[in-house]
């Protein structure tokens, strides 16, 4: 088969630019970044939404220092359709972002103020105790539960007021004691056992804190 100039031409032409190609192809050009690359999205940048008005703090190492006694409110939440068992909100009623870790310490005062000495058996309930970080207005959980006893009985303390010391701290708070219905309480008066106090690990989440 006979080529024309032409062909010839046209042939020599595309062998040129496959070389052309070729070469361009061992360093390819980085294509233009785009306008929102390395820009993390609304969800990236804040984790996991939340509902709006949600008070549930976070678990993460320890930000903005230790919470102290007076910038903390206790609560004890009594349990509806369980013996003897609470839910303990330790809420950040200050200004600033402070962080607890580990195990609430409970007392008991009689009538009169007396204290009264309860034992407290600590348990890893519903996991290991992990850094909180409560920013203003929000709130730590634990479980606690105890046994009751006959009142008449000699050896039955019976508490008129629970004082909670924070974790790492000395200075005590007085519980509010809430009923099922989440009204405080006007007679508190619990009949708890020498056994005393079993009491949870503070956590982030209200989820499973409670001992069935």
């Amino acid at each position: 088969m006979r080529w024309s100039r032409g062909a010839a031409a046209a042939a020599t032409v595309a062998v040129l630019a496959l070389g052309a190609v070729a070469c361009n192809d061992e360093a390819p050009a980085a294509p233009a970044p785009s306008s929102t690359a390395g820009r993390p999205s609304a969800a990236g940048a804040t984790g996991s939404a939340r509902p709006t008005g949600s008070a549930e703090p976070t678990a993460s190492a320890q930000a903005g220092g230790r919470c102290h006694t007076g910038e903390l409110t206790v609560d004890i939440q009594i349990q509806p359709d369980l013996v003897d068992s609470a839910m303990v909100l330790l809420t950040n009623k200050g200004s600033r972002t402070c962080t607890v870790q580990g195990y609430l310490g409970y007392d008991g005062l009689e009538a009169s103020d007396r204290p009264l000495k309860l034992a407290t058996n600590r348990v890893a309930h519903p996991g290991a105790p992990v850094a909180v970080t409560l920013k203003p207005g929000t709130t730590a959980f634990s479980g606690l539960k105890w046994a009751s006893c006959d009142k008449a009985s000699p050896t039955c303390p019976s508490v008129a007021t629970i004082v909670v010391t924070p974790p790492d701290e000395t200075t005590r708070l007085t519980a509010r004691v809430l009923g099922t219905d989440g009204k405080p309480l006007t007679e508190q008066m619990l009949a708890v056992s020498p056994a005393g106090f079993t009491v949870g690990s503070l956590q982030p989440s209200n989820q499973g804190v409670v001992f069935p």
